[in-house]
Order: structure tokens, then sequence, then C-alpha cells
């Protein structure tokens, strides 16, 4: 929970640290996984797992010193003995619960000072520099477990042009949840395979033919503009020196058909392959098929240059609202994710589920509902979503594989949230998922046991259950 108390300038230095704000959380979360099919052939038949960890975060920031202030963050993860529970079952959401550097055994606790910055305000324009957690349509601090993403680098805002926001953001290093080290931006679960072991990273699995390579940095620029009333104009560009460059445009238009308010989303992202191609090579994947079955697709001249679009509607009526959205991918390649900034978030993205992989069509609807009159401070939703991908399509990162072998995925959501009225801070959520992955039999040595590595049905119900404190 960001603070909203704006911090008294200070006087010298021992005011400003006197005078700054501290903002602590105590959190507590707990994932059950229970697959429809525990037959994987791969050892014990059961591999259904939990995992539950209790554990906070401590932000300090000092009260501004001629426009200067500091930052730091610390974060902690325990397990919680008897509600974790390991079965090597592989793509188990739990084990981002707890450690997961080199090493690292299922359900080992960890803490992590994951920001310590300077930044710097004057008038209209704010600049942090140091490691801390940034926003922005390709890198988010993600915060859906125990503790979130922060990058080490750098971020620019400005307000100052009239109706228009200016964000520059520039990344040479990534902490990724599970972990306490900084690695290259290449040094993520899902860049590419064929990337991290380019730049010989913490996933590297082979060092045949590579060596020598640093990681290039990311510059990411936006601008926002609000000048026409009731439309927003988004224009964003990332650029990844020697890999891929991407471009996205969106518009959001806000009106009110009576008594409904409306919203009217577009939004389109292009892939430029600037390098990344040459080394993921998109078209070795098609090995992973039978081909007597199945002619596999293979992108253009092993180049990863694509294109999405995406559209949503969202209907607010008194305390309810209807959010209705489609998504497609071209067909000539899976979009590069590799920062949990994902590219149909807010859209069709759902939970476990990414959809931008090749040739994937995608749909949403979701249906929240306040219900204050039952319970004042709870609410909750309920979504469903379709995602028809192209088998054929080889996935070249675990983002847009996601160990379904590529077969469609049918998934139902259903969520509620209760911030305690009579305790200032405190809030509950649980979420339970039913997702049906379609198997894909196409597959090669796929004898009805295993699909893509994982099991022949990754099909499973999911448990989430979330309290905060916030003090």
């Amino acid at each position: 929970m960001a603070s909203t108390v704006t911090l008294s300038a200070a006087d010298d230095i021992a005011s400003a640290f006197g005078e700054g704000k501290l903002d602590g959380r105590v959190r507590f979360q707990y994932f059950n996984t229970n697959w429809d099919d525990n037959d994987w052939g791969i050892g014990a038949d059961d591999k259904d797992s939990k995992g539950g960890a209790i554990g906070g975060s401590l932000i300090y920031k000092t009260a501004p010193l001629h426009g200067i202030n500091a930052g730091a963050g610390f974060y902690t993860t325990h397990n919680i003995d008897g509600l974790t529970r390991d079965t090597g079952a592989k793509n188990t959401t739990s084990s981002d619960l707890f450690a997961r550097e080199k090493g690292a055994k299922y359900g080992d606790s960890y803490s992590v000072l994951a920001q310590a910055y300077l930044e710097y305000e004057l008038e209209k324009n704010h600049i942090k520099a140091g490691r801390f957690l940034m926003n922005n349509p390709w890198i988010t601090p993600h915060d859906s477990k125990m503790i979130p993403i922060a990058i080490q680098g750098a971020s620019f805002n400005s307000t100052k042009i009239y109706d228009t926001t200016v964000q520059l953001d520039y990344a040479n290093k990534i902490k990724e949840r599970g972990k306490t080290h900084f690695g290259s931006m290449a040094d993520t679960g899902d860049t590419p395979d064929a990337i991290t072991n380019y730049y010989r990273t913490q996933y590297t699995k082979t060092t045949a033919g590579y060596g020598g390579h640093s990681a290039s940095d990311v510059a990411i620029i936006g601008l926002s503009n609000t000048s026409i009333d009731g439309l927003k104009l988004d224009l964003w560009d990332m650029h990844w020196d020697d890999l891929v460059n991407q471009v996205m445009l969106e518009a959001n238009y806000n009106t009110k058909l009576g008594e409904v308010a409306s919203s009217f989303g577009l939004r389109y992202m292009h892939q430029f392959d600037i390098g990344a191609g040459d080394i993921i090579k998109p078209k070795t994947g098609s090995s992973a098929y039978d081909t007597s079955s199945v002619k596999y697709k293979g992108d253009n001249n092993d180049k990863i240059d694509t294109d999405m679009v995406a559209i949503r509607a969202i209907f607010a009526y008194a305390s309810s609202k209807l959010l209705l959205s489609y998504s497609q991918t071209s067909s000539d390649g899976d979009l590069l994710a590799p920062w949990k900034g994902f590219p149909t978030f807010g859209y069709t993205k759902s939970m476990t589920i990414t959809d931008w992989n090749a040739n994937t069509k995608a749909y949403k609807v979701q249906f929240d509902q306040n219900l204050k009159s039952l319970l004042n401070g709870l609410s909750a939703f309920v979504s469903y979503s379709y995602y028809d991908r192209d088998p054929s399509k080889v996935g070249y990162q675990s983002a847009s594989q996601r160990g379904y072998g590529n077969g469609d995925t049918h998934q139902i959501n259903i969520d509620a949230m209760y911030n305690v009225a009579s305790i200032k801070g405190l809030e509950f959520k649980v979420r339970y998922m039913i997702q049906d992955n379609q198997i894909v039999s196409n597959i090669a040595g796929n004898t009805g046991k295993k699909s893509n590595g994982y099991g022949n049905d990754t099909s499973n119900h999911e448990l989430r259950v979330e309290a905060n404190y916030f003090f």
C-alpha cells in the first residue's frame, strides 16, 4: 500500500532522517494447487502441492532536503511448517513464496534489501535512481507473491507539459521474486532459454558455443496525453539493444451512457526483431513436434517481428462493473515479455495465463460487484477466459509455454476481497481458480503420459489465500 502522506521539507540531514516515514506490512499467503491428473510418470503419483508463508516489509523514506530524499525497502518471507508440501511438481505457483536461488530447496525462507535509492523532485519533475520498484508496461513489481520484483536503474517523470506525462526509465539489473541478487536484464525465468544461454545467466542450461557476451540494458520512454476530454492516449517504446524493440499504442475513452459509466480501450503492440531472432532461431523448435501429424509453422526467416491487438469495453453501473475483452497475436512470433509487464494486462490476461504467443486469440469476460450492502468493505468478482492457441507454434519462452503444450485453455476465477472497516490497514483476499488445459496429442513422444515435459493433463484447481496488515 503506497503512502499518501506528503512529507514536509527538512532543514538539515538530521531532521531529514528524523522526520522521515516508515511504512510496514505483515503479509500471509497460502497457495494450494490440485492437479486433475496426478499420474505424470515422473515419480510419486500425487503431485498436488501447497505452500504457506508469512513475512512482510519495512519501507523507510526520509523527508526531502533541498528536494532530495532517500529510501530503502527490506522484505522477508518465512516458510510455515505444516502448510507447505513439496511434491516435485513443475509449474507450481507456490514456489514463488520461497527462495529460488541456485541450490535453494522448495520452502527455503529468505530476506532481501530490495530497495535503496535516492530521488529528487523539483516542481513537476521527479528523478529516482538506485534500486527500487519500477512501473511501466514492460517492467512491474508484480507484487502478487511475498516479495516483489525490483530494478536497478533510474526513472524520470515529468508533468510540466500541459495535460501530458513524460516517463523515461532505464534498467540495467533485475531482482526476481524468490531471489536476492540483481542480475542482468536477461537473468529472468521468462527470458527465452536461448537468450539466457547466450548471456550465461543463472538460468543458463548450456554453455556450448556461448560466452563473452554482456546483456544490454533496457531503455523505456512513454508519453500520456489527456488534452481531449474523456480520452487518454499513450505512446510507449521499449528498446533492448541487440535484441528487440517494442512499441505500444493505446487509447482509452471514458463516457457516460445514461447512468452507465463506460470505457472503451484499444491497445496495439509491434515487436521489431533487432537481433533476438538470430539467437532464438524459432524454427529449431520444430523437433518438438511429430511432423507426420502436424506441419510445424515456422516464423519468418528466424525473425521474431510480430504484433498484437487488444480491445476492451467496461461498463459500470451503481456497484457493478462488467469487462468484455479480446486480443490476438500475429502468427509471426511470440511477444517477448521477460519482466512481468504483460502485453494483455487489463485486457485478456488472467491468473497464471499468458496469451501473447504466436497466433493466439483470447477472450475474457469479468463481472465485479461491490458487496458493501452485505458487509462494509466486501467486494468480489468472477471471470471467464478462453485462450485459443495454435498447437503448431512452439513457444520459445516459459511465459508463452506455461507447460500447456500450447493447447487451448479455459479458466474461471472467483475472487473475494475484504477490507476490515473496524481495523485500519487489515485486508483479506481469497481466489479460487479452475483451469482446463487442452491436451496436445501431436507432440512427438507423447504416449499418453507426458506433454512438453509436463503431465499429459496440466488442468488444475488452485486456491489462494492472502492476509495483509499495513501500518
